[in-house]
């Protein structure tokens, strides 16, 4: 929806300024004032959505679309993402549920709405939570923050996602717990603590692996880069609710960081 209203309204602008106001003459000045003022008419077409997303629930389908077509229509004409995506059916459609991903760009949750349907939220940082618009719209899609400087403010924000996952709200987690090496795309750290809310939910676990992030911030925005997601086979709750929180978090850093071995070594 928000691709498609930013395309007609950059075409209407170059239609209409070349037709009424100097002739086509300067029709390329209109197409690239056209893409600005587009820009600026969708952001604020988003905004508007701001009253909604704050009174709806977190779960409300059209809150989540609003906020998947906002990153579709990121990813395709400002990051520029080409994202094939393999393993689709492995995503469960119900029940509680917690995503993990090796996480090595801001793109990354942008990715991940590519792929996630149903109704899925973060655990950002702090000092992502706090950024203008962007802190606002993580909080009415029912983000919760981790502030590392605060053991209260953690175990708060834990008892709330717990709740949001036993409602069915899927949790998106980079266990990594931040971006710790943008030029590799293995995961290099793994905070066993990231596992504690989905062992409390009792949710089942899906490793995601994402390849080329890392070469996103040499190519975007003027090159196109090419982004691979494998999905592997959900790890069901019941399979791992006898193990330690940091038995789970080696047996998920193997399977997300096995794929992204494969490939490198296949790139050498």
């Amino acid at each position: 929806m928000i691709s498609i209203l930013y395309v007609i309204l950059w075409a209407l602008f170059t239609y209409v300024m070349s037709y009424y106001v100097l002739g086509g003459y300067f029709i390329l000045l209109w197409f690239v004032l056209g893409a600005v003022a587009s820009f600026i008419a969708t952001v604020l077409f988003i905004i508007l959505h701001f009253p909604f997303m704050k009174l709806s629930k977190v779960t409300n389908p059209y809150k989540y679309y609003v906020t998947r077509s906002t990153g579709h229509w990121l990813t395709i004409f400002f990051m520029r993402l080409k994202i094939d995506i393999k393993g689709k059916e492995n995503i469960p459609k119900d029940g509680p549920l917690c995503v993990y991903a090796n996480h090595k760009s801001y793109a990354d949750p942008f990715i991940v709405f590519e792929f996630m349907k149903r109704p899925t939220t973060f655990t950002p940082k702090m000092s992502v939570y706090k950024a203008p618009l962007i802190g606002l719209w993580l909080k009415y899609l029912g983000a919760f923050p981790i502030d590392r400087s605060s053991d209260r403010n953690t175990a708060r924000a834990m008892v709330d996602a717990i709740k949001v996952i036993k409602e069915g709200m899927a949790m998106t987690i980079f266990p990594e717990g931040g971006i710790k090496d943008r030029n590799d795309e293995k995961m290099v750290a793994m905070r066993a603590g990231a596992y504690r809310v989905a062992m409390k939910a009792g949710a089942d676990l899906l490793p995601v692996s994402i390849q080329g992030t890392t070469l996103i911030k040499h190519r975007a925005p003027w090159r196109r880069t090419k982004i691979q997601v494998i999905i592997h086979p959900v790890v069901k709750y019941e399979d791992i609710k006898e193990k330690t929180t940091s038995e789970v978090a080696d047996l998920m850093f193997h399977q997300i960081n096995n794929h992204l071995v494969q490939e490198n070594h296949k790139a050498v």
